[in-house]
């Protein structure tokens, strides 16, 4: 893809590992009594068998199981007053398997909150989306790459399903969409055409997350095969091969190590198929504090719906923010090649990568203000270690293959 990201500074980077220097990023704030997100799993059903889901849906034992709607409902309430969330993400399994799943969206709704759903989308139609967004949905993420439907295809043909579901979300509106991508080292080197892609279509996708597969450890004795995992690492040193001036904005880190990145982030701004500039740490600093300000909770993403912002909000976020200066300048070279990009809206799209639990010195090592937190008996545990939780009563240690 031809696209120039001009007059773009980039961030410190560590040369040897390809992570950006943690002291030039803004710390998300979120902890665990606030947090934007709230996780419910409302089934263990499901309809695809993705091998290696930290659910077990793959797995002979699994038991399809759908919550019911008054314990749905519970959990909804506990996570608001535990959390102080902005969302509920509903989770699974997967959640249009569940037949109650536009009443859930409703009660969110009608507590105050912003429901998003995760979703593979095998079942997504126009018209259930359509039924949905009466009900109140806000968001989708959906996972889409070649570990969960085939891996005889690739990540670039996968392109093709991103733009139909883009479409379709499109089409009904006002829906934020994100792109989930789950990487090893047999698709790592393909997750360039799913960034070129979202930048293409930028009016389609507002976040792109990438997430390194991991094991969850279902057996006591279970051998940890870890020969396929990926890192922080390698994914930012392959985004750098598709974006060179790439600049990262936030992070979470580690419950054991202190330096370690599990979430990083880089926003920015796109217009006309191009990046015009990235929004830097100052920017989600401001908008996280005045968010909590003015509306005591901390957010999840920017804005109602999808995330845009013109041209005369661009030159007012740069007279306070020097990072828009750059972006403003490079909007201001598209209206002088079209008059008409005046009165056009950029995008405000986001790269994430979350990097699930590993181990250090034999103990899994969890996100520090771990978003994705959910209930099980009365506490808050990491979604992607329950079954260990729900098996064992606690994480399990390490096994790893020789």
């Amino acid at each position: 893809m031809n696209r120039k990201t001009i007059r773009l500074t980039k961030s410190k980077m560590n040369i040897a590992t390809g992570l950006p220097d943690i002291s030039t990023l803004y710390r998300l704030p979120f902890t665990k009594n606030d947090n934007p997100n709230g996780w419910v799993e409302i089934t263990t059903d499901c309809n695809l068998k993705c091998p290696g889901c930290y659910r077990g849906c793959d797995r002979d034992d699994n038991i399809p199981v759908h919550q019911p709607i008054e314990k749905v409902k519970e959990n909804i309430l506990e996570m608001k007053r535990l959390r102080n969330c902005q969302i509920i993400s509903l989770s699974g399994g997967e959640p249009f398997l569940h037949p109650e799943l536009g009443t859930i969206i409703r009660f969110i709704r009608d507590h105050d909150m912003v429901p998003f759903v995760h979703t593979n989308g095998v079942l997504l139609t126009s018209e259930v989306l359509a039924g949905l967004k009466k009900e109140g949905l806000a968001g989708l993420i959906i996972r889409v790459d070649s570990l969960s439907r085939h891996r005889s295809v690739t990540e670039e043909k996968l392109n093709d399903l991103r733009k139909r579901y883009g479409e379709m979300v499109h089409a009904v509106g006002g829906i934020h969409l994100t792109f989930l991508c789950v990487v090893n080292h047999d698709n790592l080197k393909e997750i360039g055409s799913v960034i070129n892609w979202s930048v293409e279509h930028a009016s389609l996708v507002d976040f792109v997350t990438f997430i390194p597969i991991r094991q969850v450890l279902f057996e006591k004795d279970e051998i940890l095969d870890c020969s396929k995992w990926v890192y922080a690492e390698d994914l930012c040193n392959q985004v750098q091969t598709v974006i060179p001036g790439i600049r990262y904005s936030a992070y979470l880190g580690s419950r054991l190590e202190d330096a370690r990145i599990k979430w990083l982030q880089s926003s920015y701004i796109v217009l006309n198929k191009k990046i015009l500039g990235f929004t830097g740490p100052k920017f989600v600093e401001s908008f996280q504090v005045f968010h909590h300000l003015f509306a005591g909770k901390y957010a999840y993403k920017f804005g109602n719906g999808r995330s845009y912002l013109n041209f005369i909000q661009l030159v007012l976020l740069s007279l306070f923010l020097s990072d828009f200066r750059i972006i403003v300048y490079n909007f201001l070279k598209e209206i002088i090649r079209n008059p008409l990009n005046l009165f056009r809206r950029s995008t405000v799209q986001l790269i994430c990568y979350i990097i699930p639990p590993g181990f250090v010195n034999g103990i899994r090592d969890e996100c520090d203000g771990c978003p994705d937190a959910m209930l099980y008996e009365g506490r808050l545990v990491p979604s992607c270690g329950l079954e260990e939780f729900k098996r064992h009563g606690r994480p399990l240690e390490k096994q790893i293959a020789e």
